[in-house]
């Protein structure tokens, strides 16, 4: 078996590098429920009170379905799943802050929603392949070279 060398692929821009990542935009089937795209809508709209739970985001949108069902719906539209759309959206706008601020990485993961930053720092680093302070490094230095 013969293994060709891989290509590494330089992206212009930080939102081309977030749109392979964490796509926002995600063109749902038009037979999706209006539920999950009210869901989706409230995750996007930087609404860092979620939190990751599924229950306390339908009560606040005013929805009679069950964890379960709401679950199975936005997966179906969405094509991930509630919480794992949620944590990448919410890391997505983590970066943006590590890129565009100086606000220590503590206070960015707060505001992320998480307790812990070695936390946060994980799920970063599994996201986006480096670790936060190396994320704003690249960045900043991408940013003088250019």
């Amino acid at each position: 078996m013969i293994y060709g060398r891989p290509v590494i692929q330089e992206l212009s821009s930080l939102d081309l590098f977030f749109e392979r990542v964490v796509p926002r935009l995600v063109q749902p089937p038009a037979d999706t429920d209006w539920r999950a795209k009210k869901l989706k809508d409230f995750i996007d709209q930087d609404q860092v009170s979620v939190r990751w739970r599924l229950g306390e985001a339908c009560k606040e949108l005013g929805f009679a379905i069950s964890d379960r069902q709401a679950r199975r719906l936005f997966k179906i539209s969405v094509g991930v799943g509630f919480k794992k759309y949620s944590r990448n959206r919410h890391l997505a706008r983590a970066a943006e802050q590590l890129r565009a601020t100086s606000v220590p990485v503590k206070v960015i993961a707060a505001d992320a929603g998480y307790q812990s930053t070695r936390n946060f720092a994980r799920r970063f680093k599994e996201l986006f392949h480096l670790r936060p302070m190396e994320f704003r490094r690249v960045w900043r230095q991408r940013e003088i070279a250019a």
